[in-house]
């Protein structure tokens, strides 16, 4: 890679540019709903009371966050909880995250009715998640401005219960999402299982669960798993967008990645600037940006995933996951890189390689 003189020179000068990007937060989050405050509350479970028409009459008030033991003391087993709100706003087609903060211990939430996710397992295989926090991707189709209801069925088996604590809490929206040429997120096939050579588009996925990306693979029923597994999704090119130069920006991941696009490995983890010049133990906090090779786009694509997780929470866990041009993929980059002044330097030269 070359520079002229001239070329770095403009460069540091506009450094200082570059840092105030540094100092916004990683995600734009817009908060459109907030789900703070009283909840209707029951102990007991049945599965009838995720119907949003079901009444709550002769049910308790309940402050959520908070222990249910302020309320039922030494209560543990099941419990539900429901509510209803507004939007705020409704994007369009967008995704929507709802943060739940800690549950005690394992949850299954319904939106209008319809299952968004869980997190732990309840009997006969039970296992604790008071660990995890919540976070489930909404489909806006879901949702409506006004009318929504939430339920949440909860299982603790001891000492403290309930929604406990959070911080974000509620429904909120990435605002990134809107400098995605192409959106990415939403239902990707994902496997456990290694069937050989699986970044080849002609492997057969048809019988792979689906996970929603990005959300952790904990909080979509695989509690505690470790190790290697694998995302594939297809998309259609949009004419509009060939022959441009183009990035692929898939997020964050806890902990390791290679991407193939059409079978052809175009990023992982390994080899990116941050992972190699800052902490590596921090991998799973690194923004995704690959550059896409123009030759491998096709008018219908693969896109595949190889996932490592050592330890603690694993999968494509936060977004914008999708195609971004060169001027998106570079307010991304800045917005996600190494915030302190410190790393100006680690920052300003990792531009330079991701960019060349």
């Amino acid at each position: 890679m070359h520079f002229s003189f001239i070329t770095v020179r403009f460069l540091f000068v506009m450094m200082p540019v570059v840092l105030s990007f540094g100092q916004l937060k990683a995600a734009d989050w817009l908060s459109v709903a907030d789900l703070r405050g009283s909840w209707a509350f029951t102990v007991g479970d049945d599965p009838a009371w995720a119907d949003p028409k079901l009444e709550t009459t002769g049910w308790d008030w309940v402050t959520v966050p908070g222990r249910w033991e302020s309320n039922y003391p030494d209560y543990n087993g099941y419990a539900w909880y429901k509510k209803k709100f507004n939007l705020r706003v409704l994007p369009e087609k967008a995704n929507i995250v709802l943060f739940l903060g800690y549950i005690d211990d394992v949850d299954e939430v319904f939106i209008n009715g319809q299952r968004v996710g869980q997190t732990g397992k309840f009997f006969p295989y039970f296992e604790t998640a008071h660990t995890v926090e919540r976070r489930y991707v909404v489909p806006a189709s879901l949702l409506k401005r006004t009318g929504n209801v939430i339920a949440v069925r909860v299982f603790d088996a001891a000492m403290d219960g309930g929604i406990v604590r959070a911080g974000n809490f509620g429904l909120f929206y990435d605002q990134e999402q809107n400098m995605l040429s192409v959106d990415l997120s939403g239902a990707w096939k994902f496997s456990t299982d290694n069937f050989g050579d699986m970044h080849s588009p002609g492997l057969n996925d048809a019988s792979w669960k689906e996970l929603f990306v990005p959300m952790t693979w904990e909080n979509q029923g695989y509690a505690d798993y470790d190790g290697v597994a694998w995302y594939r999704k297809r998309f259609i090119m949009p004419e509009s967008l060939k022959g441009k130069e183009l990035y692929l920006v898939m997020g964050k991941i806890d902990d390791l990645d290679q991407v193939y696009l059409n079978g052809t490995l175009i990023g992982r983890t390994e080899d990116m600037p941050q992972y190699s010049r800052f902490r590596r133990d921090m991998a799973f906090s690194l923004m995704r940006i690959y550059k896409i090779p123009v030759n491998l786009l096709r008018s219908k694509n693969l896109l595949s995933v190889e996932v490592t997780d050592h330890h603690g929470l694993g999968g494509i866990y936060e977004g914008p996951v999708g195609i971004v041009t060169r001027d998106a993929a570079l307010k991304i980059s800045d917005k996600h890189r190494a915030g302190s002044v410190g790393d100006w330097n680690f920052s300003f030269w990792d531009l330079l390689d991701l960019f060349d």
